[in-house]
């Protein structure tokens, strides 16, 4: 047992009635007057300090209970595989946006498909008078309903769309006085996944070819001239090629759905980070 000395005299320690403990650390009984003191010297407290806390609860559970994917790093990979596919009850979307030039200064947006994880694609158009402005070259207005759009979902999934889409997105959207940016989510961008394991072509086309040859849906390509006829002030072209650039974007979606699954089952996706800022 230690008696720790008399320390009435000393007015930088909160003193208390006396009392006795045993530590925590070492379990020796201790007798003393300070409030404070919870171990019997201070090799027992550094050991306390530096002393490796134990987790109460297995990772995959605390990550199933919380809906901003804590620890999903260090996961197995059949449990990441299970968030992954949708069975652990988060919401995962996969998106795509079609727009009229790569570089947010010039082109505007056309459209914009969703694919909910194993459901149906729905599609928002320029067309939309929703979203029709009297100058056609604003889609602000379009561009801030695609990001309420993504922001109710957990997971978005999309190919080279943290460096095209997301910003794209952003840029569009910022031009409004009320615009704002995307929150960050987390986002799962298939293109990285694939290169980060892979050499083979990373266009979505080429690896939906070289992963699933066997697939039924298969990416279109849209001649030149659609981009421009899709706002042009012929309403037969305009509406004829709106149809088919959202065509062709549903079924990136379709294709992009198809790819990311195969993907999850090689645990080419083994990570999952916030996109819109320092990762």
């Amino acid at each position: 047992m230690y008696v720790l000395g008399d320390d009435t005299d000393d007015r930088r320690f909160p003193l208390s009635t006396e009392r006795t403990f045993d530590c925590p650390i070492c379990g020796d009984s201790v007798v003393t007057r300070d409030a404070r003191k919870l171990y019997c010297n201070k090799k027992c407290a550094d050991r306390a300090r530096n002393r490796v806390q134990t987790r109460v609860e297995p990772a995959y559970q605390l990550v199933s209970q919380s809906p901003d994917l804590k620890g999903f790093s260090k996961l197995t990979t059949p449990e990441k595989q299970s968030i992954l596919r949708g069975e652990a009850g988060h919401s995962i979307v996969m998106f795509d946006i079609e727009a009229t030039h790569l570089k947010p200064n010039v082109g505007r947006i056309l459209c914009c498909s969703f694919k909910p994880l194993g459901g149906e694609v729905y599609t928002f158009s320029g067309h939309d008078k929703r979203f029709k402005m009297r100058d056609v070259y604003d889609d602000s207005t379009m561009a801030r309903a695609i990001i309420e759009e993504l922001e109710k979902y957990d997971i978005i999934v999309g190919w080279n769309s943290k460096n095209f889409d997301v910003k794209f997105i952003n840029s569009r959207a910022v031009r409004s006085p009320e615009g704002r940016s995307k929150r960050a989510q987390f986002h799962v961008d298939g293109m990285w996944s694939w290169r980060s394991k892979s050499n083979a072509w990373s266009g979505l086309n080429n690896v939906q070819r070289f992963a699933l040859p066997e697939n039924e849906a298969e990416k279109t390509s849209i001649e030149w001239d659609k981009w421009m006829q899709a706002l042009g002030w012929n309403r037969a072209l305009r509406e004829a090629a709106m149809a088919e650039i959202i065509e062709h974007c549903e079924l990136d979606v379709i294709v992009l759905e198809d790819v990311y699954l195969r993907m999850v089952e090689a645990d080419y996706v083994r990570s999952i980070r916030r996109d819109g800022g320092v990762l």
